[in-house]
């Protein structure tokens, strides 16, 4: 298999003739956790849109383990590539397990009903998000962690190789978002899913992926690990405020913004 799961070179794209992505090019290895990060209109989701599939480009190539992303039909890439949006529209009425039945539509063909292979991928998508014992509560009943488990679970449900996730933990707790971001690296390293997350939250960012992408005004200024990207007089530059870097227990680096 080829060693890079999404490899973009110079991308441009953007919305109504606007740009909002300009010559973007990094690579993400497969199996990697990549974290997205840079200020608000950066172009982080965006990017996001683009990687999946559902934002075409102006310009640039973009390959998914190592093909042409335009010779994927939709249903093939619903099936290697996983999204994961801000804010998502649940049907109230739906139970967890039907929401989360609901990643298998790019396997079912018309109105099928879900097979038995459909079902397991189900069952194996909520075990692997720890929400099994609530498949039969309705998703408006549960807790904004726990919704937030559901969606991904879905996600899985696609038993994709490459999961897009943009802001996951935007609207959680401090508990709920290292919960739900602890379950993403779980997922990352023992189940080799390719993960590629956006995050206003530098320090949850630098805490949890292995490798940052820094975005600024729809470019890409900076890649690398954390300790090489989360340089504290590039991060005042591109987020126009000073910011400082603290080093706890020997080599975790936390971004601190100064008082003016």
């Amino acid at each position: 298999m080829d060693s890079a799961a999404l490899e973009l070179r110079d991308i441009s794209s953007g919305y109504g003739g606007e740009t909002v992505l300009r010559t973007v090019s990094f690579t993400v290895a497969a199996g990697s956790l990549l974290g997205i990060i840079g200020p608000n209109g950066a172009g982080k989701t965006t990017l996001l849109r683009v990687l999946g599939g559902g934002l075409p480009f102006s310009a640039g190539s973009l390959s998914i383990h190592g093909r042409d992303i335009r010779l994927f039909g939709r249903r093939e890439l619903a099936q290697i590539v996983g999204f994961v949006p801000q804010t998502l529209d649940v049907p109230v009425a739906f139970t967890v397990a039907e929401f989360v039945a609901m990643g298998r539509t790019p396997y079912v063909a018309g109105w099928s009903r879900l097979s038995e292979a459909d079902h397991a991928a189900v069952r194996r998508a909520m075990e692997m998000t720890d929400i099994e014992g609530l498949e039969g509560r309705l998703v408006d009943e549960l807790s904004a962690g726990e919704k937030q488990r559901a969606v991904v679970a879905m996600a899985l449900a696609q038993e994709p190789r490459i999961l897009l996730l943009d802001e996951p933990t935007a609207h959680l707790d401090i508990q709920h978002a290292w919960n739900l971001m602890a379950l993403i690296v779980k997922l990352n390293r023992e189940h080799g899913v390719t993960v590629v997350v956006s995050s206003h939250d530098l320090n949850l960012a630098g805490e949890f992926c292995s490798h940052l992408l820094l975005m600024e005004r729809g470019r890409a200024v900076a890649q690398g690990n954390p300790r090489d990207v989360l340089d504290a007089g590039r991060l005042s530059l591109v987020y126009q405020h000073p910011l400082e870097i603290a080093t706890l227990q020997g080599d975790r680096r936390f971004v601190v913004p100064k008082r003016l």
